[in-house]
């Protein structure tokens, strides 16, 4: 098990894929970013199966060649959000998400190699189920008026900053992406930012926690780039549409609702990992 952990197989080992493949990827990118700018997460949920299963890439290459999605997700997002005449973006949260999610990332690591993450993910078994149930049944939340008339107070800021930390930590130490963690966890902490606002932070967040992640994964010679290339090009324009979708009457709630089935179908998957782990 530790020489096939240290010594993951190359993605050089993967063809590269041909012309029926390149599009296969970038129909799919899309289709992702689509759905992953709808709910504010990055995609990895995704993508990392689906580079994982179909197209035969070990699973350390998977996540890595997965960022690439993931950046350009949150980055095309991102900038459709600021262009878009309804966009919602705080930036002193982004900036204090992003803050202290890079803190968080470095004690991620560190935590990561000393302790057993059973009884973690037995915990967020419980909490993602209870957000998700709570996100599906939940009410609208605030209105556009409320979200355009957003403005921080240091308080929080404060709850952001811990926000972005807690979303560092969990992302080394289970494997989950950080929208998972900031879109709810802004939404019932500060319930004024909205729905709209909390899914814009939290991509905007993604573009600068995925870009560092691809540049220390791109290192150790972990992304494939003639998967990654197809991929993200189908996610630049999925992020497009799903940003403009998100702002159709109706659709933010709908893409709570998804939020919410999401977050519940990663709790099952951690219960499922918890109880199937060691005791020790």
């Amino acid at each position: 098990m530790s020489a096939t952990l240290s010594n993951p197989e190359p993605p050089t080992s993967v063809p590269q894929p041909d012309a029926r493949g390149r599009l296969r990827l970038a129909l799919s990118g899309f289709a992702i970013a689509t759905i992953a700018a709808v709910c504010g997460i990055g995609g990895g949920l995704f993508a990392v199966p689906l580079l994982h299963y179909a197209f035969g890439l070990g699973l350390p290459a998977a996540v890595a060649t997965s960022l690439c999605l993931v950046f350009a997700t949150a980055f095309s997002s991102t900038v459709t959000e600021l262009l878009h005449p309804g966009g919602v973006v705080a930036p002193y949260v982004v900036g204090a998400l992003i803050a202290g999610s890079l803190v968080g990332a470095q004690l991620g690591h560190w935590v990561a190699q000393r302790i057993t993450t059973r009884p973690l993910k037995a915990l967020f078994c419980v909490v993602m189920l209870m957000a998700g149930a709570r996100l599906i049944f939940a009410a609208g939340g605030a209105d556009a008026q409320q979200q355009a008339a957003f403005v921080t107070d240091p308080a929080q800021l404060l709850t952001a900053l811990g926000v972005g930390l807690v979303a560092g930590v969990v992302v080394p130490l289970l494997g989950v992406g950080g929208g998972l963690v900031v879109v709810p966890a802004l939404l019932f902490l500060i319930p004024e930012i909205g729905y709209l606002g909390a899914r814009a932070a939290s991509l905007a967040m993604a573009v600068v926690t995925s870009s560092r992640a691809i540049w220390l994964k791109a290192r150790t010679g972990l992304v494939h780039s003639g998967l990654a290339l197809p991929f993200a090009c189908g996610a630049l324009a999925g992020a497009v549409l799903g940003v403009q979708i998100v702002h159709l009457e109706g659709a933010a709630r709908a893409g709570q609702v998804v939020l919410g089935g999401v977050l519940c179908i990663s709790g099952v998957r951690f219960g499922r990992d918890a109880w199937r782990a060691p005791s020790s």
